[in-house]
């Protein structure tokens, strides 16, 4: 990969999927790999993609098996979110560094286009683990008045 990096020059790398190349390897050797591959496209300065799928259809314990969330700069989750009997898609920034980016998990669609954020879930729990909760309106509404500016407080 590096050869054909330096022969071709782009200022951008996606690799789809990391998922597959962990599966076919160790452990070690995944990660030795994904650092050595994110360091050499760093130092080219060239943006760097890469995408993990989970395992499980609505959540998971990590973005990948072992861990490499550490050496990343942004992770951007996209999950499936069910509510009351349909299915919708949602996106969050999880990790982006250096940032106070929003941390609101937003509904969201493709269509011809492009991509649409929508607005964020509100009453659902749980989305990112797959344990959806949905809660009343007036818990929600509780909730938000605790962290109406941004600071926990005692209800």
């Amino acid at each position: 990969m590096k050869r054909e990096i330096e022969s071709f020059r782009p200022n951008r790398v996606a690799v789809d999927s990391l998922s597959a190349l962990e599966r076919v390897s160790s452990p070690k050797g995944f990660r030795e790999f994904v650092i050595g591959l994110t360091s050499f496209v760093k130092h080219q300065e060239m943006a760097g993609l890469f995408t993990a799928t989970s395992p499980q259809l609505l959540g998971g314990s990590s973005v990948t098996e072992t861990h490499i969330s550490t050496i990343t700069d942004s992770i951007i989750l996209l999950r499936y979110v069910e509510t009351f009997g349909e299915m919708r898609r949602g996106l969050t920034v999880l990790k982006m560094r250096g940032s106070m980016h929003d941390k609101d998990i937003r509904e969201f669609h493709i269509d011809g286009s492009g991509m649409h954020l929508g607005r964020p879930f509100r009453g659902v729990s749980g989305i990112l683990s797959g344990h959806f909760v949905h809660a009343p309106s007036d818990e929600v509404q509780r909730i938000t008045d605790m962290f109406a500016d941004g600071k926990p407080r005692r209800s």
